[in-house]
């Protein structure tokens, strides 16, 4: 790490340490339709909490995909229920937030968040800062929110055994593109190499990540490129699927995230977009972007968010009306300005 990564992680070890030291209990949670690297930072920060005599639980509003199950042999990761859980998260010494600061993106957890005792701590790579929060350790230069906890691990005097290591690793490895995206650093490679060390094999990760494709989302992704459109000189590319498309393939409960992404091996394309309808009248954006243009501008104009390169919102209306309106500000993006 250079000297100001240092400095920062330092520093988050130091205010963090008086915290730990004094609390018996803690949830560890992120954003709703939890991700890679949110799931990641919880499991790798639960473990060092564990060792610390802490009783931490890790509450989420959906169960674990799929592709994220293996992180999770113990079965750490519960799904929050106001019944059971409630009391914990208002009781708690410490509450935790994961890769996102938007109290609103807590989901049903939002309302025992807000009225509990706890002492609460975001941890995030995001370049947003919630004032919700007792203590925000916010580094946008992380590559990852994981990549994150696993350097102020370190600098807690702790170490993060081979389930935190590869929990840390899949916040990496989703949160980079496999280290192609612009935020990889070599802070996060020589995290990576760390990681390694400790047992952790990048072939069985990426085959767990990145190979579990069912056939609902193959047939719904062709789909959907079926009806691929390119403009703005082959830089833009975009695609949409309706509710129908969605419900016809059985892939309703299906991460379409791939799909877009796959939009950007297109030669020449720069940006790419999934539009895709959701029910109850509501739309689902999804940006993609290469090098310095920032989607993250393009999603925050639709009430949304993320990093440069990738980024999402969730609208309200119909499909057919909002695609010129989305496109609109994507072909500004790649349009020089006067």
């Amino acid at each position: 790490m250079n000297a100001r990564d240092r400095a920062l992680v330092a520093e988050a070890a130091e205010r963090l340490g008086p915290l730990l030291d004094s609390a018996r209990t803690a949830v560890l949670t992120t954003h709703v339709t939890p991700d890679g690297d949110g799931i990641g930072a919880e499991i790798c920060l639960h473990g060092y909490l564990v060792s610390r005599g802490i009783e931490a639980r890790i509450l989420n509003t959906e169960r674990l995909s799929a592709r994220y199950q293996f992180l999770d042999a113990g079965g750490v990761v519960e799904v929050f229920e106001a019944s059971r859980h409630d009391a914990f998260v208002r009781s708690a010494d410490l509450i935790f937030m994961l890769d996102n600061s938007a109290v609103s993106r807590l989901g049903p957890l939002e309302e025992a968040t807000r009225a509990s005792r706890a002492t609460t701590i975001c941890i995030d790579h995001h370049n947003v800062v919630e004032p919700f929060w007792n203590l925000n350790i916010i580094d946008p230069e992380s590559s990852a929110t994981g990549e994150l906890v696993f350097q102020i691990v370190k600098a807690l005097g702790g170490v993060s055994d081979f389930t935190a290591a590869q929990a840390a690793y899949v916040s990496l490895v989703t949160d980079t593109g496999y280290f192609r995206f612009n935020k990889t650093s070599p802070r996060a490679h020589q995290a990576a190499a760390e990681m390694l060390e400790r047992g952790v094999s990048p072939p069985h990760v990426y085959e767990q990540v990145f190979e579990r494709t069912s056939a609902s989302l193959v047939r719904l992704g062709g789909m959907a490129l079926a009806g691929l459109r390119v403009e703005e000189d082959g830089r833009l590319a975009w695609i949409t699927l309706t509710q129908h498309q969605v419900e016809q393939c059985g892939a309703e409960q299906e991460d379409t995230s791939d799909v877009v992404n796959g939009l950007l091996a297109i030669d020449r394309v720069r940006i790419a977009a999934l539009i895709k309808e959701l029910p109850g009248g509501r739309v689902k954006l999804s940006f993609r972007s290469k090098g310095s243009l920032d989607v993250n501008r393009v999603a925050q104009g639709f009430g949304g968010g993320g990093h440069t390169n990738a980024a999402g919102a969730v609208v309200p209306g119909r499909l057919p009306e909002l695609i010129e309106i989305v496109l609109r500000p994507c072909r500004d993006l790649l349009r020089p300005t006067a």
